[in-house]
């Protein structure tokens, strides 16, 4: 495995793109393939970044799965009063991060057309809003690219804050929760968002018909960033005709990553959750997507009908 961390801007020693990457044995024959790509990005409120749980530990994942993996360490704000708003720029290195991997495509043996993005909490956020933005003209423009440089192939949110008008009427019934309120400065600089403002930054506000396939997993009992969020993001996928997976466990609270509790020692395997599961199931839908060819095409009901798959006496009998 080649581990590398890579700056993405001259300017800023804390954007960090980290590399897990799989070599070419050279005493097997045949030529070199390309692999399918995972960009991760952690959570943390933007203030903040979970690098160890939501970044390297899932990396591990799905570099045992195959793929070539980064993970981002982007833009946060700093507790300090004086620090600006941070979600532009943090959306800035998510586009600087794709077309960095995208550029040295063959020397990492990643196939450039192949690359899945995923997000955990603030970091889903982040992706869900390149999943539905990546078509606009401004980060193009600045990086001097084709606005299809940033589709990924298919997005992950992990308990994502992908709805902010379902959050802020949420956080209006808690009590107040001072690393909300923070979260909420450093995207919007002002603590109070217009409406216009709220659905601008909501993922689930801007699905379209060139979102890309989405996998969702949230929990029920989510206390920081509920589980409403996943559930509107899905009923707007719909709506488009756009493929989606959501799975929503009963446990598991927020920041479960790889099922373990926020902040716990990930080594404790007896100790996950069964909101860990979601990580088979993603590996199994994205196979599908990376690799078409292995889907199983489903049959429709009208389909099973028409092939005489009814029970015509107990159908005569109803009729």
């Amino acid at each position: 495995m080649i581990c590398e961390k890579i700056k993405l801007w001259d300017n800023k020693e804390n954007v960090i793109l980290y590399s897990f990457l799989q070599e070419r044995d050279p005493d097997l024959p045949g030529p070199v393939e390309k692999l399918p790509a995972v960009l991760l990005c952690p959570g943390g409120a933007y203030l903040y970044l979970a690098m160890a749980g939501e970044g390297d530990a899932v990396a591990m994942n799905f570099l045992a799965s195959g793929y070539q993996v980064f993970a981002l360490q982007y833009t946060v704000k700093t507790l300090a009063p004086e620090s600006k708003n941070c979600f532009e720029d943090a959306m800035r290195d998510l586009a600087k991060a794709i077309v960095t991997i995208k550029e040295n495509s063959e020397k990492w043996m990643v196939d450039p057309e192949k690359i899945i993005l995923g997000g955990f909490s603030a970091g889903a956020n982040l992706v869900g809003n390149m999943a539905t933005k990546w078509h606009e003209p401004s980060l193009a423009e600045e990086l001097g690219v084709s606005s299809l440089t940033f589709k990924p192939l298919a997005v992950i949110l992990g308990y994502g804050l992908l709805d902010y008008v379902a959050q802020s009427e949420y956080e209006s019934k808690m009590p107040q929760n001072p690393i909300m309120q923070a979260s909420t400065l450093a995207v919007f600089e002002t603590p109070n968002p217009t409406l216009e403002q709220l659905k601008e930054k909501s993922p689930c506000y801007n699905v379209s018909e060139k979102t890309p396939p989405v996998f969702m997993m949230h929990a029920a009992n989510d206390s920081m960033v509920p589980a409403i969020n996943s559930l509107n993001m899905a009923n707007q996928l719909v709506k488009n005709n756009i493929p989606y997976e959501l799975h929503i466990f009963e446990s598991g609270e927020h920041g479960f990553a790889t099922g373990a509790n926020m902040g716990e020692s990930i080594y404790r395997l007896d100790k996950y959750k069964n909101c860990s599961s979601w990580f088979d199931a993603c590996r199994k839908w994205l196979l599908n997507i990376v690799a078409p060819e292995t889907k199983i095409k489903d049959v429709t009901a009208a389909q099973f009908f028409e092939a005489g798959g009814n029970d015509n006496a107990f159908l005569d009998k109803l009729l």
